[in-house]
């Protein structure tokens, strides 16, 4: 009798403290690792016949700085509003080396010049997908490096410049992806530290001649608008500081976020600069 109870103790805690699954059935949370009582660190994963996928939707709010040469030779300055989507997910014919990424981006930002006496609207869209190799350096660390393609599009308006009012923007590229995360607990609440990276590195950005109007370009003249880009030319940055509390399958973020994109060629230059908060909801 005492045997058939000890027995049936540890069948209910294995039922409640499941064994640790294989990379193949592992939610990906970027570094979320748990600690037992011993102090011993265990990967936080989960039982799934499928290789499930990490989604995170987030909310930023903050300051945006815009110039187009383009347009006018005074900076603009602002507030801006974006939605931006990932999904992450262990690659399936390498789930414990390579991780699988896809983001979306879409932001529109209000500025006014330093006088206050004119306005400017902005609008952009990101796409990117990529592969990231990831690995643990210790229990409580992990640690992505890869690259990820670039689509970007949008437009810059000044809405008191009836001759030319807009600054097109479009870029095709290769990123470089860089993060890393450390994982802790505060009081019994799982927490993670993260530094998240994306630096535009290679590809093709429109620009007009200098002195060229749209509608010049719309009647046919369309030479020399596509230039290549490279860090010397069309630098930027995607950087995101965060903070994630982690409740259960479930996560709240909160950080910063630096963005930063600049395109210069045929003595034109734009830039774009944001420092937003954010807060985002992860599952």
């Amino acid at each position: 009798m005492g045997r058939k109870i000890v027995i049936g103790a540890v069948m209910a805690l294995a039922a409640l403290f499941p064994a640790q699954s294989s990379a193949r059935g592992c939610r990906y949370h970027g570094g979320w690792e748990r600690s037992d009582a011993a102090g011993c660190c265990n990967r936080a994963c989960e039982s799934s016949p499928r290789n499930p996928i990490t989604q995170i939707y987030s909310l930023e709010l903050g300051g945006v700085t815009a110039y187009s040469s383009y347009l006018s030779p005074m900076r603009y300055r602002g507030w801006g509003l974006a939605l931006t989507g990932e999904w992450n997910k262990n690659l399936k014919q390498n789930p414990e080396k390579v991780l699988m990424s896809f983001a979306a981006r879409l932001d529109c930002s209000s500025m006014l010049n330093p006088a206050k006496s004119a306005g400017m609207l902005g609008s952009t869209a990101y796409f990117g997908w990529g592969l990231a190799a990831q690995w643990n350096p210790s229990c409580r660390w992990h640690l992505t490096l890869g690259g990820m393609l670039d689509l970007y599009g949008g437009a810059l308006y000044l809405t008191r410049n009836g001759n030319n009012p807009v600054t097109p923007l479009a870029y095709a590229g290769i990123d470089l992806t860089a993060s890393a995360s450390y994982g802790f607990r505060l009081g019994r609440l799982p927490v993670v530290v993260r530094d998240v990276a994306r630096i535009p590195s290679a590809g093709a950005f429109f620009s007009p001649q200098y002195g060229e109007t749209m509608y010049e370009i719309y009647l046919g003249n369309r030479k020399d608008l596509a230039h290549f880009g490279w860090w010397g030319n069309s630098f930027g940055i995607d950087n995101l500081l965060a903070l994630d509390l982690m409740f259960g399958r479930k996560f709240l973020r909160l950080g910063y976020r630096l963005y930063l994109r600049t395109f210069h060629s045929e003595n034109l230059d734009t830039q774009i600069l944001r420092n937003s908060f954010t807060i985002a909801y992860g599952f």
